[in-house]
């Protein structure tokens, strides 16, 4: 998507979206469109005119078919009719190419709006007690555009949401993809220098609560703009737990933090982990927009609604799926992650190359992705370029498999050794380091298995070297070990191991039938001193 998309205006009538939007499109210098205005003038007939003589059926027909003309439009904002967005055909092919806001007013607001509004009929609203009408389609359509970003447009004028809204292209994003897992839809916003925008881009209109660490909060805590709560908490896996979410929870109930704020998780994959967590369970639920720090969280961690804590037993054994109100990745951030924590990020950029993109893994190969003496060796639009390519990897997944019943498993490459070796060095190797041991072994053990050429090994150890990741398992950790510790993933199935091998790059499979003779034989090649 480029960097200035389309503007589509949702919402239920007299929210204002054709007034806010007349006066958007004049400061953008884009093109208004209203698409009941369009289907009144191509029909030569009035909406309640329609609705009469042709049905209700005749005129989302009408809709769908503005629709999909406007659609690959450019620099428009487009002004819809109040139901036109609830349909997922609708919302996915306008989304493409823009932006979707939901203005949303109270009954009584809207009720007063279209009362005065004397040019407009309102055929849903011709009964003897429209207030309780308002109240009913408010009830049967609030979960349908709580999947959009929302702006509260009560007791604000025209031109302070209009201001509001334009704020959002003041901050610029060099990238808005659209994503829709199941019934929810956010979008992942990548740009630099972004951060302090994150309110309007995420359209947050409520309270906002951040949660980071001690290690972020210092630097970025207050570049997110406007904060009512700030919560930090010790780094470190061994700080994702219960305890540290009943804290957290306590700390945001004392300070009064209720449904209507949202959570902003400020770091790295813990933070992300530990926050979404917590979104999911707060009083059964609030929003949290993702801002990850570290370049392991914005490819992996902060995309698809996973978010976990752990057990003494394991990883993420306690989780919910909680996706998020919207992903804010400001790559400037990364300019501050050391050169350890940065290829612990290119380890899953890595990793999504050889799930599904040939032209990301030959990026890589042609570049220079470590960061040494305090800086990037590759400019930051090149790092933007790669984060943009590689989150597109696990989008696509994601949005076919939401709930990792099926194809999103293969996300897993590496990851059932890298589990174990976690485990056993007892955090002292970092999720990327154990990701990028993980992806030599599943090399290693495919050709083993005679799934792949053994030339594939040889080339993913060469790029993962190239970033700075290690290929050999420690020698002081023993293959029985690794095994043993494997026992505890939650990734088993009906008590059996699962691996995601590959047959090349971009061709990956699951499978549980692998004998326990050839994954010992691979870890006793790996698990060797030299490198």
């Amino acid at each position: 998507m480029t960097s200035k998309p389309n503007i589509i205006l949702t919402g239920f009538m007299g929210t204002g979206k054709t007034t806010v939007g007349k006066l958007l499109a004049e400061q953008l210098g884009y093109e208004f469109i209203d698409t009941d205005q369009l289907i009144e003038a191509r029909s030569g007939m009035t909406i309640p005119e329609i609705f009469r003589q042709k049905g209700e059926t005749a005129f989302r027909e009408m809709e769908a078919a503005i629709v999909q003309e406007l659609a690959d439009k450019e620099k428009v904002v487009i002004s819809t009719g109040g139901r036109l967005m609830l349909d997922a055909a609708n919302a996915a092919a306008l989304s493409k190419r823009g932006r979707v806001f939901c203005l949303v007013a109270t009954p009584e607001e809207i009720l007063k709006r279209v009362s005065h509004d004397t040019h407009a009929k309102r055929p849903l609203l011709e009964t003897p007690n429209p207030m309780q009408r308002i109240v009913e389609l408010l009830q049967q359509r609030k979960e349908s555009y709580h999947h959009f970003s929302q702006m509260v447009t009560s007791e604000k004028t025209p031109d302070e949401v209009t201001r509001h809204l334009f704020g959002i292209f003041q901050a610029n994003p060099d990238l808005c993809v659209p994503i829709t897992a199941r019934d929810d839809r956010y979008e992942f916003i990548v740009g630099g220098g972004i951060l302090p925008f994150t309110a309007q881009l995420a359209a947050i209109s409520g309270p906002i609560a951040v949660i980071t660490d001690s290690n972020v909060g210092p630097l970025y805590a207050k570049s997110c703009g406007t904060t009512d709560i700030v919560i930090t908490v010790a780094p470190g896996q061994q700080h994702k737990t219960l305890t540290t979410v009943q804290s957290i929870c306590e700390e945001l109930f004392e300070k009064g933090f209720d449904r209507s704020g949202t959570i902003l998780a400020l770091g790295g994959s813990v933070v992300s982990g530990l926050a979404g967590f917590v979104a999911g369970i707060y009083m059964r639920g609030v929003d949290c927009v993702q801002c990850p720090t570290s370049l392991l969280a914005m490819v992996d961690t902060s995309i698809g609604g996973k978010a976990g804590i752990n057990l003494t037993h394991g990883r993420n054994l306690l989780g919910v799926f909680k996706q998020p109100k919207a992903v804010v990745a400001d790559v400037a951030t990364l300019q501050s992650l050391s050169p350890r924590a940065f290829a612990n990020g290119m380890a899953e950029v890595i990793k999504h190359s050889l799930i599904a993109d040939t032209n990301l893994l030959e990026k890589i190969e042609q570049g220079n992705w470590q960061r040494e003496n305090g800086s990037l060796h590759s400019p930051l639009d090149e790092l933007q370029a790669l984060v943009a390519q590689a989150i597109q990897v696990k989008i696509q997944i994601i949005q076919e498999d939401p709930f990792e019943k099926g194809r999103r498993t293969i996300l897993n490459l590496g990851h059932t050794f890298a589990y174990a070796i976690e485990l056993v060095s007892e955090r002292e190797i970092g999720h990327g380091e154990a990701v990028a041991l993980g992806l030599v072994a599943a090399a290693n053990l495919s050709a083993r298995q005679g799934y792949c050429d053994p030339g594939l090994q040889t080339r993913i150890e060469e790029v993962l070297h190239a970033a700075a990741l290690p290929i050999r398992i420690p020698g002081t950790m023993r293959p029985e070990q690794l095994l043993q510790a494997m026992k505890a993933d939650k990734k088993k199935k009906g008590g059996r191991l699962r691996f995601v091998l590959l047959r090349d790059i971009g061709d990956v499979f699951v499978t549980d039938a692998v004998p326990r003779m050839a994954v010992l034989e691979t870890m006793r090649e790996l698990c060797s001193p030299s490198e």
